[in-house]
């Protein structure tokens, strides 16, 4: 009965922690959509309003995306093509801007989060090798 109820706490609190991360990606992401479009320089941008650009885009894409996905690769390919196009009108739409910029502003978006992403990987791997010592 014990192991249950510890198993039973591990999930909750495992539960707790995505929770908490998802809400904090979902800030992060929208500082990168926020950096994205001063960088295009995109009129009317506020945080707010990167906020509901991540959150409206991430749906919308999620939208064609997840069906797209069950196609095999090629589902994978046109789901994401088509999920980086919609992000694009949405962002459209919220910053009030027209779609070049919009494009361009979800373009950089994504490719300034794989660049932390990527540094963040060496800097736990660089890590790891060094807690393994000599």
């Amino acid at each position: 009965m014990i192991i249950g109820e510890i198993l039973g706490a591990v999930a909750a609190v495992g539960i707790a922690i995505f929770i908490v991360l998802a809400i904090a990606g979902f800030f992060i992401l929208s500082a990168f959509m926020l950096l994205a479009a001063r960088i295009v320089k995109v009129e009317n941008v506020t945080y707010p309003r990167a906020m509901l650009a991540t959150l409206l885009g991430g749906l919308t894409a999620a939208a064609i995306s997840v069906p797209l996905g069950f196609l095999g690769l090629p589902g994978l390919v046109l789901g994401s093509i088509g999920g980086f196009l919609l992000e694009s009108l949405v962002v459209k739409a919220v910053f009030s801007t027209s779609y070049g910029k919009g494009l361009l502003t979800v373009l950089l978006a994504w490719v300034l989060e794989a660049a932390v992403l990527i540094v963040v990987i060496l800097i736990v791997v660089g890590t790891s090798f060094l807690a393994c010592g000599p």
